[in-house]
């Protein structure tokens, strides 16, 4: 098999991955995490001291934080780098056009427009795109898929790379919290196992950060954060300033996340026969949610026959509508679902796939390799005819936007049968693997255009801000192909405010 390669000449360890096929473009020479000596050198001279802000961090409880409405409550105006939120938020100042040069910081390069893989999923090593799950006897018991980024991050701390593990645990072990997020600095196995499992709504992931200032905190100089993009932006950006000898970033795919606990509630009331019971959920290529309970059981729930969808109205932050870094572009290593082969059954036995960005993410793959299963390349590409993602794309987005704007009309939904038929129809003629992935990424990139243009884009605190200057250069491009698309939207919504 191939070698995953910062750049091909100079492999880093025994590969995993075989070639993908059908490149769109050459690539630029790769760079990766480490891979300059110039800028080891410089970042090493960077975190040679820990350099502590001055500012005072805000309550846990603070009521409106700098980016308003907008804000993800993602814990970094809660630390002493508060300071320089203006310059680190994702939904500040130029917020999310930062992207391009933090990938180049990070990356030793920014993403590759021309070539599709890149453009829709970030900078990548070579045929760094892979589908891939734990092998079923290496899964740990409590896990959202099939326990990779738990047995990554146990991984990393029990061959001593790092101190300690920024992951999340439950508020609490009650049913009502334990879906609660919690984020901790996790110094042993143990602890790292017992944050298993999502925890499917806003978290303050940056806050423990504030710990590395501390007694306790001052003896970590190795450190794996795991987060989403607006959490991974914002420590990319003071990243200098935490006196790390070594950081490592594992991230998931991130979009639509519930703005809080009640938000949560209502929609899995609108999904599931008993809410109460629900311990994780996620949307799949079946078009179907699949829900998992306390108890051992999983429900698959046909989108369209979900009860009182008007009732979903509110659940999603603002600040995942004003998101375009749903890919988590800023991680060594990006961990999801939705560009992997579709192959049915329970989401925590299903493959999931990885995007590895750099040296970094390569390192962090190759120590957990025994207990891997790692496929081709080319099987996130499926065999055989489906409609094309751009045909498709129209009949959800109105859907969404209705959702975003509070149009969503009260109707009855159909009867099970048609529900489940209408899934099986849909998943058997749309887009498999990475180009529902694909689909995905324009979906939310188009609807989160149209809210910023007619609404968020006003409600953004601090200087004003055309569209153009706070997009990332991908979401540019991904406008343009939709453009007659995009127009007719705007015209439909002018007027109308994000709930």
């Amino acid at each position: 098999m191939a070698t995953i390669a910062s750049r091909p000449a100079e492999p880093l360890v025994p590969s995993l991955v075989a070639p993908r096929c059908g490149r769109a473009a050459p690539r630029p020479p790769r760079v990766g995490s480490g891979g300059n000596a110039a800028v080891v050198a410089t970042a090493a001279l960077a975190r040679s001291k820990r350099r502590r802000g001055k500012a005072k961090p805000m309550p846990e409880d603070q009521a409106v934080y700098p980016a308003k409405d907008l804000c993800s409550r993602c814990g970094f105006c809660n630390t002493s780098l508060v300071g320089r939120v203006q310059e680190a938020c994702a939904f500040l100042g130029d917020g999310m056009a930062r992207l391009d040069q933090l990938e180049e910081r990070v990356h030793g390069r920014q993403r590759n427009l021309e070539d599709e893989m890149e453009l829709y999923f970030g900078v990548t090593v070579e045929d760094g795109v892979v589908p891939l799950q734990v092998l079923p006897e290496q899964r740990p018991a409590q896990r959202a898929w099939t326990g990779l980024v738990t047995s990554m991050a146990c991984a990393l701390l029990a061959a001593g790379r790092v101190d300690a593990v920024l992951c999340v645990a439950s508020a609490a072990e009650s049913p009502k919290k334990r879906l609660e997020p919690r984020p901790i600095l996790a110094r042993t196995v143990e602890e790292v196992l017992k944050c298993g499992g999502v925890k499917p709504m806003l978290s303050p992931n940056l806050l423990p950060l504030e710990e590395l200032w501390q007694v306790r905190g001052e003896d970590i100089k190795r450190l794996l954060f795991i987060g989403v993009g607006c959490q991974v932006q914002a420590l990319r950006s003071v990243e200098e300033d935490l006196g790390l000898d070594e950081l490592y970033v594992l991230g998931t795919n991130c979009v639509d996340n519930p703005r809080d606990s009640e938000a949560l509630q209502r929609f899995l009331r609108s999904a599931s026969e008993t809410p109460e019971t629900a311990v994780g959920f996620e949307f799949m290529q079946d078009n179907r949610i699949h829900v998992k309970h306390a108890d051992g059981r999983y429900e698959q729930i046909p989108v369209f026959a979900l009860k009182e969808p008007e009732n979903c109205t509110g659940v999603i932050a603002k600040s995942c509508y004003a998101c375009f870094d749903y890919v988590n572009a800023l991680t060594d290593l990006t961990v999801g679902y939705m560009a992997a082969p579709w192959q049915g059954g329970r989401m925590t036995e299903h493959q999931q796939y990885c995007v590895v960005r750099n040296q970094k993410g390569q390192q962090m793959l190759d120590l957990l390799a025994e207990k891997l299963d790692v496929g081709q390349a080319s099987s996130l590409v499926p065999n055989g005819w489906s409609l094309p993602r751009s045909q498709l794309v129209p009949s959800v987005l109105s859907p969404e936007l209705d959702l975003a704007f509070g149009r969503r009309r009260r109707r009855e939904p159909p009867p099970r049968w048609l529900a489940e038929l209408l899934s099986d129809v849909v998943t058997a003629l749309g887009p498999r693997g990475v180009e529902f992935a694909k689909g995905s990424i324009d979906r939310a990139a188009l609807r989160n255009l149209v809210c910023l243009e007619v609404d968020l884009l006003r409600q953004r605190a601090g200087p004003g801000r055309e569209l153009e200057e706070i997009l990332p250069r991908h979401a540019k491009v991904i406008r343009a192909r939709y453009h007659e698309l995009l127009q007719e939207m705007l015209e439909k919504y002018q007027g109308a405010q994000v709930q």
